[in-house]
């Protein structure tokens, strides 16, 4: 039998090679030990990517909803808030402006007056909200104010009313503008009369939230607003306290009962908050059970890796021995 032997370089040689295969496995095992799924996916899902690849478009996709959420959540709040603003005003303001009108004091109306214009501007402010960049209540006018400032709107109402000596003719006045072509829909809304479009949270649902500065109840609510911040001008209705009183008393009511309907539209809006975060949790759910299957097809058993690792290790211990052993074998030191 004859024997076939290998020099010493191509002994040395072989030894570097296996040593570099061995470390490398060993790092593609700690990897794998850290990052918990394997460092050879092509191996793992012998070359069919379909499933993985339908995995990660559908993880990719709710990474994309989720934003939308997000941003949409965020909108809603910040509406929310917005309208707590108009409903809490027509509140405080209908009840000075009633109890104002009571005593039919010049002073105590004007007052009420001053009030209700301070805040009218406070609501005119609220409306016109921004939020990434959007206004909020502008419909798909998302770039433009909802409303122009609350001195255009007190100048042309004020304009409106010049001149006219009765309660009834000024109310007359004051809500055709509100609510016919020309006034409050020309002056005073700046936005859309288109509302913005539904937003899509997930695969099968979507979210509208188009509360606009034309919707009625917000609209009544600066109709009676703009009415009772008129009174702070004591010209209006020739400074006559009767008249006046009755007419504060009108506009004050006319808060109380317009902010009924802003309590409805707040409530309309908390359901799709609802909505928003139930489609949050499913989205979530969805996206665990995605994780899970993800980590099914290219996961790795820690304990078996950790197995795998000691074992390499062994390899690479042994390895080295060897390598010392040679390096210390000496012709002369088996010579006779």
């Amino acid at each position: 039998m004859s024997l076939i032997s290998m020099g010493d370089l191509a002994q040395g040689l072989g030894l570097r090679i296996r040593n570099a295969e061995v470390k490398a496995q060993f790092t593609r095992l700690t990897e794998e030990l850290v990052s918990g799924v394997t460092a050879d996916p092509a191996a793992r899902v012998r070359g069919d990517f379909r499933p993985l690849g339908a995995i990660d478009r559908s993880l990719t996709l709710l990474d994309a909803y989720d934003l939308a959420t997000s941003e949409t959540k965020s909108t809603a709040q910040v509406m929310q808030a917005a309208l707590g603003v108009v409903s809490d005003t027509a509140k405080e303001i209908g009840s000075s402006l009633i109890n104002g009108s009571s005593g039919q004091h010049g002073n105590m109306i004007a007052a009420a007056g001053q009030e209700a214009e301070e805040q009218f501007r406070q609501v005119v402010a609220a409306l016109n909200t921004r939020f990434a960049g959007r206004s909020l209540f502008a419909g798909e006018a998302t770039d433009s104010p909802a409303l122009a400032s609350a001195d255009t709107i007190l100048s042309a109402l004020g304009t409106t009313v010049s001149g006219l000596t009765s309660v009834t003719d000024i109310e007359t006045a004051i809500d055709d503008w509100f609510n016919t072509p020309g006034g409050f829909d020309t002056v005073a809304y700046q936005g859309s009369t288109a509302s913005v479009g539904p937003v899509r949270l997930s695969e099968t649902e979507t979210v509208r939230i188009d509360i606009t500065a034309l919707d009625p109840a917000v609209r009544d609510v600066l109709k009676s607003l703009a009415t009772g911040a008129l009174l702070a001008d004591e010209t209006v209705l020739s400074g006559n306290p009767v008249l006046r009183s009755l007419l504060a008393e009108s506009a004050g009511e006319g808060l109380l009962t317009a902010r009924s309907s802003i309590t409805e539209l707040q409530a309309l809006l908390g359901v799709r908050q609802e909505k928003i975060e139930t489609i949050e949790t499913e989205n979530g759910a969805n996206r665990t059970m995605l994780v899970l299957a993800r980590e099914g097809v290219l996961g790795v058993d820690p304990y078996e890796t950790v197995t795998e690792m000691d074992a390499v290790e062994a390899q690479i211990e042994t390895l080295y021995k060897v390598t010392a052993r040679l390096a210390r074998l000496s012709f002369t030191n088996y010579m006779p």
